[in-house]
């Protein structure tokens, strides 16, 4: 039998992805375990331009810098945006085997170029120490939030800024 709550949801209305309905209300919460990239999208392009409009700024503008072999596979990048004087970057990774070889630090250098390009005095963001313990802070960067015992009990998490 089927929960009354459920009555409403079904496989093809949460686009067959797995999901667990959670609230009966008018707007019923579900959870996915499988996500769709475009509803992450739309969920960050709703969040940016709330807080475009909130702050009184211009548009946001994504970057994405990548290093890539031969065959053109990306094996190291960084993404970020760009909006109100601000660069905000959302990931950087280089594949294990080219790592230690600066590629991290020109990654860094190359984001700090396009946010100074586009107008912007700071870049923040946040990392895991487990990843990259210590090359922020040689590369200029402050913490200035800390997060202890996240993911793990050896390791935090770290907010970032740089004034450029």
């Amino acid at each position: 039998m089927t929960p009354p709550c459920w009555s409403r949801w079904s496989p093809a209305s949460a686009k067959a992805r797995k999901a667990e309905r959670v609230d009966d209300g008018p707007y019923p919460l579900v959870v996915e375990d499988s996500l769709n990239l475009a509803d992450l999208a739309l969920l960050e392009e709703r969040v940016a331009a709330a807080a475009i409009a909130a702050a009184g700024v211009g548009e946001d503008r994504a970057f994405g810098i990548f290093i890539r072999d031969d065959e053109h596979r990306i094996v190291a990048g960084i993404s970020g945006m760009t909006w109100g004087g601000c660069c905000q970057l959302h990931a950087m990774w280089v594949d294990k085997p080219l790592r230690g070889r600066g590629l991290g630090r020109a990654l860094m250098a190359e984001a700090e170029s396009v946010a100074r390009q586009r107008g912007c005095v700071l870049v923040e963001f946040f990392a895991y120490d487990m990843l990259a313990s210590g090359l922020y802070e040689r590369l200029g960067y402050e913490t200035v939030g800390v997060i202890d015992g996240c993911p793990v009990d050896s390791s935090a998490a770290r907010w970032y800024r740089k004034n450029l």
